[in-house]
């Protein structure tokens, strides 16, 4: 083999070695500016938000205190969704916040649909229903 056709092969593996290493850097490299500490003290903070809104609605009586109390339950999980896909930062993490957003509407129009009576339950509730299906439909769309 020639040098100059050694000298240029050796140069092109390293160059070829050097772009690897650096992208598997930029992919190996966190996809978050949170540190699993700032993780944990919001995630405490929700949790203790859930509490205080719990307690507040012992406060209600029959359908208003179900009622406080899903919306509570639901913004708990929009909240701890929304900071799992700050969290790790991936697509599969927006998409499942978005089917947790679309879950926790569901629970809420559940809630509010037992407040009626006869066939004006059955259609809320189906609607109710058609209105979760459309958004997780969308959302799974929308992570493809």
């Amino acid at each position: 083999m020639k040098r100059t056709t050694l000298h240029a092969t050796i140069i092109g593996a390293l160059a070829l070695s050097a772009t690897a290493f650096g992208i598997s850097a930029a992919v190996g490299s966190p996809r978050t500016l949170m540190s699993p500490g700032d993780y944990s003290a919001t995630r405490n903070t929700i949790e203790a938000g859930l509490r205080g809104a719990l307690v507040k609605c012992r406060d209600l009586e029959g359908r208003a205190e179900d009622l406080c109390k899903a919306e509570a339950r639901a913004d708990k999980r929009i909240r701890m969704a929304d900071l799992d896909a700050d969290y790790r930062g991936t697509v599969a993490a927006a998409a499942d916040a978005r089917l947790a957003r679309a879950k926790a509407r569901y629970d809420v129009a559940k809630v509010k649909c037992v407040a009626e009576h006869g066939e004006g339950k059955f259609a809320c509730l189906r609607s109710a229903r058609a209105d979760k299906e459309k958004a997780l439909s969308e959302g799974k769309l929308a992570s493809t």
